[in-house]
C-alpha cells in the first residue's frame, strides 16, 4: 500500500503565505525609503551666534605695559657661552663681544688671545707667539673698536 504524503492542515498553509507575505512587504518598504523623504534637501545653514546686547557702558582696561627688559650690564664676569681665557684674569665686555684680560690690552675669545698693533694679531698663549690675522677672522665688537 502505497499511501500519499497527508496535505498539511489549511491553517498552516495560510499562516506561512501571510508570514511570508509580511516580510516581503517589510523588505520592499525598507528598500523604498521613507514617505516623508519626498524632496532631496539642501545643506543645512550654519546657525549664526548671537551676540549678547551690553547691559552698560563697554569700558576697556587700559593697556598693560610691560617693564623694558634688563639690559646686560657693558662688563660683567663671565659669558654664558663662552669660557674665560685660563690662567688671566679677565672681564666680558658685551659692547666687544669679547673677554678683555686685566692689565694688558689683550682680548680673548674662543681660545684665541687678540692684539692690537697697527694691525690685528692672534695668538693662542698671551705671551704669544703672535700671527697676523685678516680683519674678518676678528671678533665684529673688537674689530669695530680700531
Amino acid at each position: 500500500m502505497n499511501r500519499l504524503p497527508a496535505a498539511p492542515p489549511l491553517t498552516l498553509v495560510r499562516f506561512g503565505q501571510r508570514a511570508m507575505l509580511l516580510g516581503l512587504t517589510l523588505l520592499l518598504g525598507a528598500c523604498a525609503g521613507t514617505p516623508y523623504d519626498s524632496a532631496p534637501q539642501g545643506p543645512v545653514p550654519a546657525p549664526t551666534p548671537r551676540t549678547p546686547e551690553p547691559s552698560g557702558p563697554v569700558i576697556a582696561p587700559p593697556p598693560i605695559k610691560a617693564p623694558p627688559a634688563p639690559r646686560a650690564p657693558a662688563t660683567q664676569r663671565s659669558h654664558p657661552r663662552y669660557a674665560p681665557p685660563p690662567h688671566v684674569a679677565a672681564h666680558w665686555d658685551n659692547r666687544l663681544g669679547v673677554y678683555v684680560v686685566e692689565g694688558r690690552d689683550l682680548f680673548y675669545r674662543e681660545r684665541l688671545y687678540y692684539r692690537w698693533d697697527g694691525d690685528w694679531f692672534c695668538a693662542g698663549r698671551p705671551e704669544g707667539p703672535w700671527e697676523p690675522v685678516a680683519p674678518p677672522s676678528v671678533p665684529p665688537g673688537l674689530r669695530d673698536r680700531y
